[in-house]
């Protein structure tokens, strides 16, 4: 092309053309819309930093893959301690970052370090059947994560740590622990070996959702994994390569309600109180004294890790009127459970107004409600998921004013499609997604 007002032609140089990087798990970041706000689930955009222009061009010419493997590695082991997903941006942005970082191949699906502790699996419908929207509850971040297991494979529940507990295809026997973010997947002994005989034949085809199953992964030397069957008041411990699992007996009036990994234990609530679990030789240990008693038929409990707080609900009937034994509504009490003192200490507000608890029938789980919109999720307030029998007409419980939330959604079991923020979050965790 000649320059205006000269006869000399300008000789273009090609582009030197940049080098493609594999694209890791977690790195189509999607928007979760809403009615109210488009962009809750969107990044959130860095703070623009003030310099000079002399200081500005400086940044702009400073070369990050000159950055030294020490403090690059020092940079990994941060982000790692934070989140995985982030873990896993900044090794596929530079072959020399991945160098000096932990190698994700050379460690298990156990390994506590990778995983997605603050990702929670979104209930929608996507255009692939394989394709799952998580939320991270610290920043709102939604992202889109392909998981081909699913093809072949049925969700038997999904751990507090974000592991997914599966069962192959067309058998159902054979159970296995996928982290969805780093792909890492490990092998547990057969269903066969921890459910009664009698349950065996009906492995193929029955519905796993009315087994009311639960599980986790106890943070010890050999990061064992916890699954319970609540219908059957059977507990197992498993690690990769057993042969079975090791069955711990439930009696029915001690049956486990829920539980939750807090501090690095597992901790669950029976009749007896709050319990944790030893695994040498394995046995739940008594942790805190429950200062109420739960009804075992129409109460609930439910364990949430709340900050740097472990969080019991109890969800019970009181009576509306206190001369009247005929009419009854729901009430939910809140109680912060001192490990210290060993016993239940009674709360009317979490993190200080921060914080809002989702519950479900297995597994619960709290977020901060600066990380979304204003107004869309209020503070000290208990929140009920849709397999919870009154979420009908009550969408939630204000523990500072002690109101319930009337919900708008007629039918529980119609409200697949969420409609609101709350609704997504409600619709958390549980079976069959």
């Amino acid at each position: 092309m000649e320059a205006a007002g000269s006869s000399t032609s300008r000789v273009s140089r090609p582009r030197r053309k940049r080098q493609q990087v594999p694209p890791c798990p977690c790195c189509s970041i999607q928007p979760l819309p809403t009615p109210s706000s488009s962009s809750w689930g969107a990044k959130r955009a860095r703070t623009a930093l003030h310099c000079s222009p002399r200081n500005n061009n400086a940044y702009r010419r400073r070369e990050w893959a000159d950055l030294g493997d020490d403090p690059a590695g020092l940079i990994a082991d941060r982000v790692l301690a934070y989140d995985v997903a982030d873990y896993l941006r900044f090794r596929a942005l530079r072959r020399c970052w991945r160098r000096c970082s932990v190698d994700l191949a050379s460690h298990g699906c156990l390994d506590r370090r990778f995983h997605p502790r603050r990702w929670i699996m979104l209930r929608e419908p996507l255009a692939s059947p394989t394709s799952r929207r998580y939320l991270n509850t610290s920043t709102a971040e939604c992202i889109q994560v392909d998981i081909p297991e699913l093809r072949d494979h049925e969700m038997l529940s999904v751990t507090p740590e974000g592991l997914l507990i599966l069962v192959r295809n067309p058998q159902r026997t054979a159970v296995r622990v996928l982290n969805p973010l780093t792909r890492h997947l490990a092998e547990l002994p057969p269903l066969t070996t921890l459910l009664p005989s009698e349950d065996h034949d009906i492995l193929s085809w029955c519905d796993f959702r009315t087994y009311a199953t639960w599980g986790s992964v106890v943070a010890n030397a050999d990061s064992t994994v916890v699954l319970c069957f609540d219908l059957h008041d059977i507990l197992g411990m498993a690690k990769p390569g057993d042969v079975c699992w090791t069955v711990l007996k439930l009696d029915s009036l001690r049956r486990a309600k829920t539980s939750s990994m807090f501090a690095c234990r597992f901790y669950c609530v029976t009749s007896d109180g709050v319990m944790a679990l030893e695994d040498q030789p394995p046995r739940l240990e008594l942790a805190a004294k429950l200062p109420m008693g739960i009804c075992a038929m129409t109460d609930s409990a439910h364990l949430v890790d709340c900050g740097e707080e472990l969080i019991l609900v109890h969800r019970r009937f009181s009576r509306q009127r206190a001369w009247d034994n005929s009419v009854f509504k729901r009430r939910y009490d809140a109680y912060r459970v001192d490990l210290d003192a060993r016993t239940l200490r009674r709360v009317n507000s979490f993190g200080g107004g921060g914080h809002a608890l989702f519950i479900n029938m297995t597994c619960s789980f709290s977020v901060p409600i600066k990380a979304f919109p204003s107004g869309s999720i209020r503070g000290d307030t208990i929140y009920l998921s849709f397999d919870i029998d009154e979420r009908n007409g009550t969408e939630g419980y204000n523990l500072a004013n002690r109101k319930t939330i009337r919900s708008c959604n007629l039918d529980r079991t119609a409200t697949w499609v969420p409609h609101t923020l709350v609704d997504c979050l409600s619709l958390c965790r549980i079976g069959g997604m």
